[in-house]
């Protein structure tokens, strides 16, 4: 039997990142040129874990499909990596549904819409020397963090309290609350990454919880089972809406996710996936970077924070700024691209301005349009 063994849940539908989500599953969105799942498998192998499962819901066979032209066998090596489409009804359900693929003594459980540079081994080895029966990866937040929860730990980071959506502060200050050797935190957001004994299949099979944070952690607390709480300070975002989408892209280009770092070759800062064939007085700040076949017309800019897909033309004269451009796009001359989306597909008319504007897959806009905060949807022409 395998020490360690590993499922990335895969199966949300994406909703609060539509339009982006509207051809392609959230964990097919690019993040500096790679699929957010690549990021979590890569995480997984990085960490030495041989066998990785991807529970797939929603578009499962589009993921499957890219996971299968993409990690190869003589990528993967010796690691094992499965896809399972199936239909269940939360986190927790998801893993139930595989338990019988498991053949691990412990098992991490990850997901394939985050990126993180959470330190997984030391994570895992936390979980080892705990001896706990689950351990909830944490991070520590500066912001105020109430739609994140509460969690009451001791020195030893054992959990006596976890509530992932606080109710009000009388409803969760008990008796415990007055142990000296107790601390309650409300600046820690669990990141969705957790660590479990296989033992955690039995309660599972007996209970008809579905969720994690909401029912399975509250669950092995009221039943005295021991639950930790790894909590570091390290990378990691959700990219669960187009604003914390952006934030991903600009943070891996500025590398505050080290050692995970943007698709393609680095030239000081500047990420190159293949040839760019560029005019005469292209600039190209720093960070930014770009896809294959990327053509860039004369007196072109790309400015900081800015991240290029494959087979994307830019027109002469256009400036392009802290945004992020998909793959199969046209943008004419003369626009000014700032903080803007811009997916599959697209055709950007002459002497356009986008300000912080989201182009849904397949639209088209029309020379001399002035767009600001706004969200063009699938197939719009403007």
């Amino acid at each position: 039997m395998r020490e360690w063994s590993a499922i990335i849940l895969a199966g949300g539908k994406g909703k609060r990142l539509m339009p982006l989500t509207s051809l392609v599953p959230k964990p097919l969105v690019k993040v500096t040129n790679k699929p957010m799942v690549d990021y979590s498998i890569a995480h997984l192998i990085y960490a030495d874990i041989k066998h990785i499962i991807l529970a797939l819901a929603w578009q499962g066979e589009l993921i499957k499909e890219h996971i299968e032209q993409t990690w190869t066998s003589d990528r993967l090596g010796d690691v094992e990596l499965e896809c399972w489409v199936q239909e269940s009804r939360g986190t927790a359900d998801a893993y139930r549904l595989l338990i019988d693929e498991i053949d691990s003594d412990k098992i991490v459980v990850s997901m394939a819409d985050i990126v993180t540079n959470l330190p997984m081994r030391d994570f895992m080895n936390f979980h080892s020397e705990k001896g706990g029966i689950a351990t909830i990866s944490m991070k520590t937040s500066e912001s105020h963090t109430s739609q994140y929860g509460v969690v009451l730990l001791d020195k030893n980071r054992k959990i006596y309290l976890f509530l992932e959506k606080p109710a009000p502060m009388e409803l969760y200050l008990s008796s415990m609350a007055q142990r000296t050797d107790l601390f309650l935190h409300t600046n820690i957001i669990n990141t969705g990454i957790y660590c479990f004994k296989k033992d955690i299949a039995n309660i599972l099979h007996e209970t008809n919880v579905m969720d994690f944070g909401g029912e399975v952690f509250p669950y092995l607390l009221e039943n005295n089972y021991e639950l930790y709480g790894y909590v570091k300070n390290y990378y990691w975002l959700d990219c669960g809406n187009a604003q914390t989408y952006k934030w991903a892209n600009w943070d891996l280009l500025r590398k505050y996710a080290w050692p995970i770092t943007p698709n393609g070759e680095e030239y000081d800062h500047v990420f190159v996936m293949g040839i760019i064939n560029s005019g005469q007085n292209v600039t190209i700040e720093k960070p930014t970077c770009f896809g294959e076949s990327v053509e860039l017309y004369n007196r072109v800019k790309i400015k900081e924070l800015t991240s290029i897909g494959h087979q994307v033309k830019i027109g002469e004269d256009s400036v392009i700024e802290k945004s992020v451009i998909w793959d199969n796009v046209n943008i004419g001359a003369g626009c000014k691209i700032i903080e803007s989306i811009i997916c599959d597909n697209c055709e950007i008319g002459n002497n356009v301005v986008l300000f912080n504007t989201i182009v849904a897959p397949n639209c088209k806009i029309s020379d001399d349009k002035e767009l600001r905060d706004k969200t063009i949807e699938l197939g719009e022409q403007i």
